[in-house]
């Protein structure tokens, strides 16, 4: 959770930042979806609901067993004792292997306002694999159906699109340090030149994001 949205990050009982004590299972992150005034969704996060989660709406789920799941809320996923987390962002983008019809829609009113109404911005969005696998997608000059495409050639059998234009789309995938090294920090590093800076989210951060973690830590 970001101190400005959902706000009070304290109620969900972690950190609106990526804390020491977790650096040594650090393996990625990236950032969460649109406000939650534009996401036409909502936020649930260990017990506390920041915005009502809305039927129809696609989301991103995390379970307490580490498991991770992409699809529309009331059919493809639903609240179940296990759920850890629920981030919803518009629809979903990738259905059943095939690209959403809408993806060719207004820009605003069906994926977000972009910088100038530009069509092809920065755009991120996360898809699940038939066999559970979970995939990524980060890329400058795509429009919300290039997107898709990358998602669904990735093997995406549901995908949804994450936040868009510049200052928020960010992915990083972290190395540890090496035996002897002065700082316990794992080295971030970005797959393609975006906006961010390498070490945003080590500190306190605005917006929710999503940090990636191994079961057990590694030890350099």
């Amino acid at each position: 959770p970001g101190y400005e949205d959902p706000k009070s990050p304290e109620r969900f009982g972690v950190a609106d930042r990526i804390p020491r004590a977790d650096w040594a299972s650090l393996v990625a992150a990236f950032n969460g979806g649109f406000k939650l005034s534009d996401a036409r969704g909502g936020f649930y996060l260990n017990g506390v609901t920041a915005a009502p989660l809305r039927g129809g709406a696609a989301s991103l789920v995390t379970y307490s067993d580490g498991r991770v799941d992409i699809g529309e809320w009331g059919r493809d996923v639903t609240m179940t004792e296990g759920v850890e987390s629920v981030r919803q962002n518009l629809r979903l983008l990738v259905e059943n292997g095939k690209v959403t019809p809408s993806a060719d829609a207004a820009v605003k009113s069906s994926w977000g306002g972009t910088l100038s109404g530009a069509y092809y911005v920065w755009r991120t969005g996360v898809g699940v694999r038939a066999n559970g696998d979970i995939v990524f997608a980060l890329g400058d000059s795509l429009s919300a159906r290039t997107l898709a495409r990358v998602l669904q050639a990735a093997g995406a059998v549901r995908a949804m699109q994450l936040d868009i234009n510049p200052d928020w789309a960010a992915g990083y995938w972290f190395s540890q340090p090496k035996a002897g090294a002065t700082s316990t920090r794992p080295t971030a590093h970005k797959p393609l030149p975006f906006k961010k800076p390498l070490y945003r989210w080590f500190s306190a951060t605005s917006r929710d994001f999503y940090s990636v973690h191994l079961r057990e830590s590694v030890q350099p």
